[in-house]
């Protein structure tokens, strides 16, 4: 299934690649001289049958429907985007669309099953890189591109091949996890953990490069919780995971930066684990933004040391 960008305003009909930085920079893959759009505004990237729209901070930020995109959103046939004062439609060129179907504003055709909604345990990941903000302003958008580029391969080879499913890539930022709360889960998640927060960049000649040449260092940082989770369909061709502890893995990561740690776990992650505990070291208990009570931590033992 292809998809094309087209805009209101300028007859432009744009398509969509598998990865596409937005913004205004000379060298983004999809360039708007718009005022109101930022050097590296968006990105939209495919994954599967959809593509995913994702704000990366910018000065106005990035809508779909009128509605401000704060974390990444599945895009659908005839959906409004609009980027600064840039305004497009949607179209998935989806070829079992019926043949009466227009261009124009209507309902996208998915094949993505929709699962019945259902509560389980999971265990969960969060992953952000940090200072992308700062360090993408020093970048062209080809560079941020491909930085992302291969940010994305690295935590697709390492989460999938440990059985993690990535729900969704928001921007610098990846969440995933795994169906349940056993030990072997929890064991798996460590490991994508210790590997993806790691500052070893010999197989990653972008990271490499900027390192080299620039003395730019991008880590990422980790959070890990365990706990209940609704897991189904939450919108036509989208499923996905939600809950009270998603919100909180998401807190736990945003922890790592007050306590200078790459990695850090809630104790759900570690109840009933023995081993773990001899992995991990308590980090005390910390309030969280949205959170009535404070939230117990522990960090990765010899987890990756960073500059902070």
């Amino acid at each position: 299934m292809g998809a094309t960008l087209k805009s209101l305003e300028k007859g432009l009909e744009i398509v969509l690649e598998d990865f596409n930085l937005v913004g205004r920079s000379p060298d983004a893959s999809i360039r708007l001289v718009d005022g109101g759009v930022s050097r590296q505004h968006a990105t939209i990237r495919r994954d599967g049958q959809l593509f995913w729209v994702s704000d990366l901070g910018s000065a106005n930020g990035s809508f779909v429907n009128d509605v401000a995109v704060t974390t990444a959103r599945a895009l659908r046939h005839g959906d409004r985007v609009q980027f600064g004062t840039s305004t497009f439609i949607f179209d998935s060129q989806d070829e079992d669309r019926p043949s009466s179907e227009t261009s124009n504003v209507s309902t996208q055709s998915l094949h993505t099953i929709a699962l019945p909604v259902k509560t389980v345990k999971a265990t969960l990941l969060v992953g952000d890189l940090r200072n992308f903000t700062t360090i993408s302003a020093q970048l062209s958008a080809e560079e941020v591109a491909a930085m992302l580029r291969e940010w994305y391969a690295q935590c697709e080879k390492v989460l999938k091949t440990r059985d993690a499913i990535i729900d969704k890539f928001i921007g610098d930022g990846v969440f995933a996890y795994w169906p349940g709360d056993d030990i072997s889960s929890r064991v798996k998640a460590t490991e994508a953990a210790r590997i993806l927060s790691s500052p070893d960049v010999s197989d990653s000649p972008k990271r490499k490069w900027l390192k080299e040449n620039m003395n730019l260092e991008v880590h990422c940082h980790i959070g890990l919780n365990v706990g209940d989770v609704a897991l189904g369909a939450m919108g036509r061709g989208v499923n996905t995971a939600v809950g009270e502890a998603v919100n909180v893995t998401f807190r736990i990561e945003s922890l790592t930066r007050k306590l200078q740690v790459p990695v850090l776990a809630g104790a759900p992650f570690l109840n009933g684990w023995e081993e773990g505990l001899k992995l991990y070291q308590n980090a005390g208990i910390h309030p969280v933004k949205g959170q009535p009570d404070p939230v117990e931590v522990y960090s990765l033992i010899d987890a990756p040391t960073m500059s902070f």
